[in-house]
Formats: C-alpha cells, sequence, structure tokens
C-alpha cells in the first residue's frame, strides 16, 4: 500500500476526521435547520434522515433541474466528446475498427500515440439481458513490451438517449482505468504493466479525470442541447454545488467506516456493537441508532478487511494531483504530457508516492484536500 503501514492509517483517519470536523457539522446543522421546518421540535438528525433532507437541500439550495440538465448530454455526443478530450489531454488517437467482440453493441478502437500502436480498446456501454449490471473496467490482456500489445474493455450500463450528468462522471471515471491500462501497457514484467500499482493508489487518476467531466470549458466543447446551444457555465456551477453539499459530513462517515475497518481487524472487542457506538461517536457527525448493528452489514468488512480507508486516501491524492494542472487551462499540453509520461506510463513500475513526488516536484500533502473540503457551497441566487 502507498501509505505504508497500519500506524498510517490510524493517522491518517485522524487527520482527516479533523479537517473534515468544521465542515461536516456546518453541512450537518443546515440538514437539521432544514429537517426543523417539518419537525420543529428536532434536536438531532440521524443518517437515515440525513438522506432525504440532503436531497430536499440540493433541491431548494441549489435549485438544479435534473431535467434540464439531461438535455445536454446526448449518449453519441459524449461518448465522441469523451474521445476528443482525452485525446487532447493525452495526445492519443482513437482509430474504430472491425475487431471481433462478444456482442454487435460493442465497438473497438486502436489507440495510438505520436504514430505507435499503444493497444484496444473495447466498448461496450449499453444494457442488455443477461449482461453485468454496474460500471466497470476490464483488463483483456496485459502488455509485454516488444511481445505484446494491451488491450481492455469499459462495460457500463448508458442510456443510449441522454444521460444523467453523475453517468457522466462514471463514464470518465472509468476510461481513466482503461487509460492507466493503455498507457502502463510497455513494461517488461506483467506484474507492472497497467494499473497495476498499490491498491490504495488506484483509484486517484481516474478520480483526478473526473474533474474534466466537471469543468464548464470543457463540458462545452461536447455538451449541448438539441437546439445546439451549449451548457451554460452558470448551470454547471450549480451542478457543481449541489453536488458537493455534504462533503464535510459524507468524509466524516466515510472516516467512521474506516475506524470500523481498521479497528475491527487490529483489535479485539468483547462487544462489537458497543465498540461502533464509540467509534461512531468519535467519527461520525450522526448519532448510532439503537439496533441497527451496522457493522453486521458492513460487506466492506469482508472484502477490504483494515483497508476502507483507501477510498478517500485516492480522493486525497487526486486533489494534490489537481493542483498541478491551470485551471484555467486545464489542457496545457506541458502538464498534461509531463501527467501522462511521470504517473501513467508508469504504471506499478515504481512506488506511487515516488511518482507523485517526481510530478508535483515535492511529497504528496493534504492541503488541496483540506481546501476543498472547508470551501462552502454557495445557494443558487
Amino acid at each position: 500500500k502507498m501509505i505504508g503501514s497500519g500506524d498510517a492509517i490510524a493517522d491518517f483517519i485522524e487527520r482527516i476526521t479533523e479537517a473534515a470536523e468544521r465542515p461536516g457539522r456546518r453541512d450537518r446543522d443546515i440538514l437539521l435547520e432544514r429537517m426543523r421546518q417539518d419537525r420543529p421540535d428536532a434536536t438531532q438528525i440521524d443518517r437515515a434522515d440525513s438522506t432525504y433532507y440532503a436531497e430536499l437541500v440540493r433541491r431548494e439550495r441549489f435549485r438544479v433541474d435534473a431535467q434540464e440538465v439531461r438535455t445536454y448530454f446526448d449518449f453519441s455526443k459524449v461518448r465522441q466528446g469523451l474521445l476528443d478530450v482525452t485525446g487532447r489531454l493525452f495526445g492519443v488517437r482513437y482509430t474504430l475498427v472491425d475487431a471481433p467482440a462478444w456482442h454487435s453493441d460493442v465497438t473497438a478502437y486502436d489507440v495510438d500515440l505520436q504514430g505507435e500502436l499503444l493497444g484496444r480498446i473495447f466498448l461496450d456501454l449499453h444494457p442488455r439481458e443477461g449482461k453485468y449490471k454496474h460500471a466497470a473496467q476490464f483488463s483483456l490482456v496485459p502488455g509485454v513490451a516488444a511481445r505484446q500489445l494491451p488491450e481492455g474493455a469499459l462495460v457500463c450500463n448508458f442510456s443510449r438517449g441522454l444521460m444523467e450528468h453523475s453517468d457522466v462522471v462514471t463514464l470518465f471515471h472509468e476510461f481513466g482505468h482503461l487509460l492507466h491500462h493503455l498507457l502502463a501497457g510497455r513494461h517488461e514484467w506483467v506484474r507492472f504493466s497497467g494499473v497495476a500499482t498499490e491498491w490504495d493508489f488506484v483509484e486517484a487518476p481516474s478520480q483526478l479525470l473526473e474533474e474534466w467531466a466537471w469543468h464548464a470549458d470543457v463540458l462545452r466543447t461536447f455538451a449541448s442541447n438539441d437546439a445546439g446551444e451549449p451548457i451554460p457555465a452558470e448551470l454547471v456551477a450549480k451542478m457543481r454545488a449541489a453536488h458537493e453539499f455534504g462533503k464535510g459530513y459524507l468524509a466524516r462517515s466515510q472516516m467512521f467506516y474506516a475506524a470500523v475497518s481498521f479497528q475491527f481487524h487490529t483489535s479485539s472487542f468483547d462487544d462489537l456493537t458497543e465498540a461502533e457506538r464509540h467509534l461512531q461517536s468519535t467519527y461520525d457527525v450522526f448519532p448510532y441508532v439503537e439496533g441497527t448493528h451496522f457493522h453486521a452489514s458492513f460487506g466492506h468488512l469482508d472484502g477490504y478487511t483494515s483497508a476502507y480507508y483507501t477510498y478517500m486516501w485516492s480522493l486525497v491524492i487526486a486533489k494534490d494531483l489537481l493542483t498541478a494542472f491551470d485551471m484555467e487551462n486545464l489542457f496545457d499540453t506541458a502538464v498534461t504530457t509531463r501527467y501522462r509520461d511521470t504517473i501513467l506510463a508508469a504504471g506499478g513500475s515504481r512506488d506511487a508516492a515516488d511518482l507523485v513526488r517526481d510530478f508535483l516536484g515535492r511529497p504528496y500533502n493534504f492541503d488541496a484536500f483540506a481546501r476543498w473540503l472547508n470551501s462552502a457551497e454557495r445557494p443558487a441566487t
């Protein structure tokens, strides 16, 4: 793991909890204030009610019309926009090819960089009976220098018509894994090829690429309605503000989950429910609800064991990586080329911490994440 040790996991949980203290309580109090409009005697709000009231707050404070947003994201335009944006970012070219695939819906592209063939990708993006129901990238063939080119697939279930913006973000995220697989496919050993990085770093490049799906100038290159009008920057700003509302208390909740994951695998408890109650009161902004026994249905306790922290760790690294980019010019080739060659092309051949240091010119830190976490979203006017 990039984090290095169990002690570092415990320290990370404490640091994020501290960074999220003020914004977590700020956002929680906004929910409680809205809840009191319906229940004037309410003194606290739990996680179950927070989900309902968070949606009300997003609708009322930021006034984003989901139906209006969808009109700007026609699938065919989004797919071409994704290829155009990533082509500009990383200097790659996509060529549609007639290649054998597992279904007629699947499209295949050869990907080259400056005339050199990098590999092949398969896009299987629409639902059908019996198909995998989620969105994920799959490595089909690992790249090996001078022996075989990498191949990968993106398997999703998007509408053929208008898309939710959240699906656009998902598409960018998963495509980030696919490009990572191809760009890092020229190593001598399969062990270091593609996305074979430390487990707690592997999501960072894809989380970083999500930023391009939230930037108004980028979206306006492909997001337009039937009249050909590009999505307004003001609408994108409202979408982002609504999306980011609650990031403070969500970070605190994530640290509660991470603490349960870590403590339950490194400590012994006579009463797991009492341990959960204590951890929730320490790390979450929402109270324990009697009789819920969250740990009994927390599936990540098995799959992730003590490493649930990786979700938030990757986001911290992604926010730090973003500091190297000019937010007024996200296509600056000097930066994007350096990122491609330093971070993505390296695959797992070097420690992620060293890759980040070489790209940023300094060791990674938490400053960018803390600034983002403490920035307040402005209501619509």
